[in-house]
């Protein structure tokens, strides 16, 4: 009697997750987009992979589902679970007991989707004006050496985690960037704060780069990483005919274009102060360059 009350606890405790992942691929975190309200909770791939681009495989090979509260799934009223549909579960309204839980699902998706080479995620706009604009063109200039200039994915996530506002969407692609339109007549229709991450070509991540280097400061003129003097202050660690150079402020905002002098794999970079109004100082700024591959050869870069 005692084995037999420990196994069936045991079996309880395993129905809080209901899982269908084998142990190999990559698993995405996990998404709660609708609410048992209606007809039951519905987490369909379509939806997910249309409310949440990029950040789902349209292919998985694994699917977990569980409920917010932890407790075990309602295994009579589960209406599908698998990898081509997802989850969905419907309301029983004839049984006290057959109104849903809330769930939430994670997917297995194929290694191939989570290697790659992927930048960081980008956040140069605010929802502000017109809508939020994470456009390609602004982010490479704004973010030098960061972004490839033909990246082959996309992704797009709210700050906030809510699900995009496709009706708001103007465009998603690898062209163009993200754009989200503020809609003045709905109430609802203003934009989320969105940011953006690209998947680039193997071949911009598996490339011979340098150390951050930081060596002066936004005080005089201006900040000058210029590469004379940083080879001088770092002899060895940078090559004599770097092929692409990186800029970034040590704060992470984006660069001040119009106080940028000069920023190339000749010079290095240069920011210069305007001190006649209307006033601008310079960001403290740190650059990386890429070198060709046979100057990594032997080193950790």
């Amino acid at each position: 009697m005692v084995m037999l009350g420990i196994t069936l606890l045991i079996l309880l405790l395993r129905g809080a997750e209901c899982s269908k992942a084998p142990e190999q691929g990559c698993k995405t975190r996990w998404f709660d987009r609708d609410d048992p309200s209606g007809k039951g909770d519905y987490e369909t791939l379509t939806h997910l992979v249309k409310e949440y681009p990029g950040q789902i495989c349209t292919n998985p090979i694994g699917i977990k589902v569980r409920t917010l509260d932890g407790s075990p799934l309602q295994t009579s009223l589960v209406q599908f679970s698998d990898t081509t549909s997802g989850f969905g579960c419907v309301n029983n309204f004839l049984s006290p007991a057959g109104m849903c839980k809330d769930y939430e699902v994670q997917f297995t998706c194929p290694d191939s989707f989570c290697s790659g080479c992927k930048t960081r995620w980008f956040d140069r706009d605010d929802p502000s004006g017109k809508g939020d604009y994470e456009t390609l063109t602004h982010l490479v200039k704004e973010y030098p050496g960061q972004i490839c200039t033909n990246p082959i994915g996309i992704k797009v996530r709210t700050l906030d985690g809510s699900p995009l506002q496709t009706s708001l969407v103007q465009f998603s692609d690898t062209t163009s960037g993200f754009g989200c339109v503020n809609n003045f007549l709905s109430p609802a229709g203003m934009c989320k704060d969105y940011e953006v991450q690209f998947t680039c070509p193997d071949s911009f991540c598996s490339v011979c780069t340098t150390q951050w280097f930081d060596r002066d400061d936004p005080s005089g003129y201006g900040d000058y990483e210029t590469l004379s003097d940083l080879r001088t202050e770092y002899p060895g660690q940078i090559c004599t005919n770097p092929i692409g150079i990186e800029v970034r402020t040590i704060d992470g905002s984006p660069l001040q274009t119009s106080l940028i002098q000069f920023s190339d794999t000749t010079s290095g970079f240069g920011c210069v102060n305007k001190l006649t109004p209307p006033q601008g100082y310079c960001k403290d700024y740190t650059v990386r360059f890429t070198c060709p591959a046979a100057f990594c050869s032997g080193k950790a870069h």
